[in-house]
């Protein structure tokens, strides 16, 4: 397969849209999401209640409500914490809140293969599993919105599952308008390679965020290239 190099990462030639996921692939949302979690925890359920950086990186991949599920059963399982419905809603909505106000930090290369990609003629796409104006917020405080013709999150269609399901891919391959074979996918998760190879899409593995380089390698069902 011809291949051409769009900054950081390496595309077939037939290429006609970039589809990026963004946390952790487009900005660098773990440090934040791991002082924020541990802040809220000890603020709402005292100062036993703490999560590790591993932890969260292995639920990073995940929307903000199933993110936010598994460290209240996590703290429960492991800590005996428990904590009612009216917490919990608070402690998921006041995080939310932060996130949507944070500046987060563009991760190296990003802003260079985004230019490539408008220079090559290439479109850049984000698929997130969040809602599509929190998506679209946090992009903004980035300073990089403008530089993508469409923006997927779960709410962009009644019914679209998140992924690991490849609702959210297809989706955008229809607004677009292109075949599965001119699309490249590039995540940071086996949840998000799942959803870009199940979408049939040239799915490219970057190793900056939850996934170590060497997991990436070794899910060879998942991704056509890691970096």
């Amino acid at each position: 397969m011809s291949m051409k190099k769009i900054g950081f990462i390496s595309v077939p030639d037939n290429t006609k849209a970039i589809l990026w996921d963004m946390d952790g692939t487009l900005i660098d949302t773990l440090s934040f999401d791991l002082k924020a979690c541990n802040n809220l925890l000890q603020k709402y359920l005292g100062r036993r209640a703490v999560v590790t950086r591993e932890y969260i990186m292995s639920i990073l991949a995940y929307s903000v409500p199933k993110f936010w599920q598994r460290i209240f059963e996590k703290i429960s399982a492991d800590l005996g914490i428990n904590s009612d419905e009216t917490i919990r809603s608070k402690i998921v909505d006041e995080f939310t809140e932060l996130r949507e106000k944070n500046p987060f930090i563009i991760l190296p290369g990003v802003e260079t293969a985004l230019a490539d990609a408008k220079r090559s003629g290439l479109k850049n796409v984000v698929v997130s599993n969040n809602p599509v104006e929190q998506v679209k917020k946090v992009l903004a405080n980035a300073g990089i919105a403008n530089n993508f013709e469409l923006v997927v999150g779960t709410n962009s269609e009644i019914g679209m599952r998140e992924k690991p399901a490849p609702d959210m891919y297809i989706y955008a391959l229809k607004q677009l308008g292109i075949a599965p074979g001119e699309a490249v996918v590039v995540e940071d998760s086996l949840l998000g390679g799942e959803s870009g190879k199940g979408a049939g899409c040239f799915t490219i593995g970057v190793a900056t965020g939850t996934t170590p380089k060497e997991d990436l390698l070794k899910a060879t069902r998942f991704f056509d290239l890691v970096i």
